[in-house]
């Protein structure tokens, strides 16, 4: 039954990428007040360097799946639309319609949680400037269309810290699906060595960013209202 399910939302799913997008970012701490990666994180892994090693591996067994259903879902994670989000983990939190017009404050405690954990690794990015797979290999990834010349911004993966940051901010509002939603989080940012658009190293080191990123929200009122808010809408859902 998990697999039927599974076929159905990389379908249906797809089709919610091209969705409205995330609204515009609503930050509650200014950016340069968020952890700097680039400040912590290791430099990323060359060729020669005995780790890229792994990360040619792990390119190459995403390779191998992009034309089977776990490459379709993978293909489908590329979004970055709010109603995909909500969808997504919905669906592990019993709520597999999930949207912003029936949890406004989930939707709003999601949107800013995404919006501060993604902004604050651009200057990361900016730094590392390292390259894609898909230049490197000279491959075409799963999602051509969206493939730049001369990307620069692999590391640390931008989608594996958004969904990170949003597994770990789901799981306080939904403790009893906990395993689940990480579980989801965790897959979202393979979906990223899957279609060839970052390194497994690149998802690692995302996942310590967006890790970095929700302890510091944690220590704001103003997000803490957030979550407050969030926490009290889904309960009062799992009540009625």
């Amino acid at each position: 039954m998990k697999r039927f399910f599974t076929i159905i939302s990389a379908t249906v799913l797809l089709s919610a990428s091209v969705s409205a997008q995330f609204r515009p970012p609503r930050s509650i701490i200014p950016n340069d007040q968020m952890p700097h990666a680039e400040n912590y994180l290791p430099d990323y892994y060359r060729p020669g360097d005995p780790q890229f090693l792994g990360d040619s591996v792990q390119y190459e067994l995403g390779k191998a799946i992009r034309d089977t259903e776990r490459g379709e879902l993978a293909k489908a994670d590329a979004s970055t639309s709010l109603s995909y989000y909500l969808k997504r983990f919905g669906e592990v939190m019993g709520v597999p319609e999930m949207n912003s017009k029936d949890f406004p404050a989930v939707s709003e405690y999601v949107n800013v949680t995404f919006n501060q954990a993604r902004n604050s690794i651009q200057s990361t990015k900016n730094h590392f400037k390292r390259e894609r797979p898909y230049s490197h290999f000279q491959q075409h990834s799963s999602l051509p269309n969206s493939e730049l010349q001369n990307d620069l911004t692999s590391y640390p993966s931008g989608h594996a810290v958004r969904a990170w940051a949003i597994a770990l901010a789901l799981i306080s509002v939904d403790p009893e699906h906990q395993d689940e939603i990480l579980k989801v989080g965790y897959e979202m940012g393979q979906s990223r060595v899957i279609v060839g658009f970052h390194y497994q190293s690149d998802i690692d080191a995302a996942r310590m960013c967006a890790s970095a990123a929700f302890a510091r929200l944690c220590t704001e009122p103003a997000w803490q209202e957030l979550f407050t808010a969030a926490k009290a809408e889904f309960q009062a859902y799992k009540n009625r």
